[in-house]
């Protein structure tokens, strides 16, 4: 007979694992929260521009542009529509609004397909569940958030220009037909989500055309593609995003995001508060 410490910690475990996966599923109404946040701020220029080291300023400057393009409001609304594909399975497709408020709050609200009715609550570093039919958010841990299709939320929350040391290779590398300056990226401290990485930048007009991040372990983890753009305010715009999972665990899920419009217009802070987020229509 299994004894009961074993049995109660064999349940606590797969409870974890459930809700690390749905957290993963929930967790990609964070991409479009990072995406729509603000650009970086002004100080952040400087700092960027700051960088030691040969062709620094360059550098810094190539990371601002680049954050530039992937967040087009400071506070308002966006709508997404999220494709997740795994081999053998059914490509599972979400419509989410995202209310975002500068950059450290976002309520991401399921509208239509298999999570319709739930939100992910993120408030600065902390991140909630909210489950139709539950009484209290439901936290997410920082080791949930870097788990499957979670760590997502913290590749799009991402600021290329305050989060990495950029270093410039000589030359120009192709990506899908662009000529690009090609960047390689070192965290700037110990606590971000990546620890380096590769910034392939379009060499006329700065966009970012595609993105390579390795966790500390030096395991490549997602490669990002830029594909689909528009023009607003006199820049570009991102309209699609493509990820590839590439840690062994999440070999051939792929994700896309289709961001299909953005408001400009002002919230209640409430509408961030964890007791409060659920009612927001």
């Amino acid at each position: 007979m299994t004894p009961r410490s074993d049995m109660a910690s064999t349940r606590r475990h797969a409870m974890g694992a459930r809700r690390a996966s749905w957290a993963g599923r929930m967790a990609l109404a964070c991409v479009s929260a990072g995406l729509a946040a603000a650009a970086a701020r002004p100080a952040v220029a400087a700092d960027a521009a700051a960088q030691p080291g040969a062709g620094a300023s360059t550098a810094g400057t190539m990371l601002l542009l680049a954050d530039q393009t992937l967040h087009p409001i400071t506070e308002g609304s966006v709508r997404i529509r999220s494709t997740v594909t795994r081999p053998g399975a059914s490509p599972v497709v979400s419509e989410v609004e995202v209310l975002v408020q500068g950059e450290e709050h976002a309520l991401c609200i399921f509208r239509a397909g298999p999570l319709a009715g739930r939100r992910i609550l993120m408030a600065g570093d902390r991140v909630w569940l909210l489950v139709p039919g539950t009484t209290r958010p439901i936290p997410v841990s920082a080791n949930q958030r870097l788990l499957g299709g979670a760590s997502i939320g913290d590749l799009a929350r991402l600021r290329f220009a305050s989060e990495f040391i950029a270093t410039p290779r000589p030359g120009v590398e192709t990506v899908d037909g662009f000529p690009c300056r090609v960047l390689d990226l070192s965290a700037r401290g110990p606590g971000a989500s990546y620890a380096a990485g590769t910034l392939w930048v379009d060499s006329g007009d700065g966009r970012p055309r595609q993105a390579l991040f390795a966790l500390p372990s030096g395991k490549e983890a997602k490669e990002v593609r830029y594909t689909g753009w528009t023009t607003g305010a006199g820049r570009p715009i991102l309209t699609l995003l493509e990820i590839e999972h590439r840690l062994p665990s999440e070999r051939g899920m792929r994700t896309t995001l289709e961001f299909i419009d953005h408001e400009t217009r002002t919230l209640d802070p409430g509408t961030f508060d964890p007791g409060r987020a659920r009612d927001v229509p």
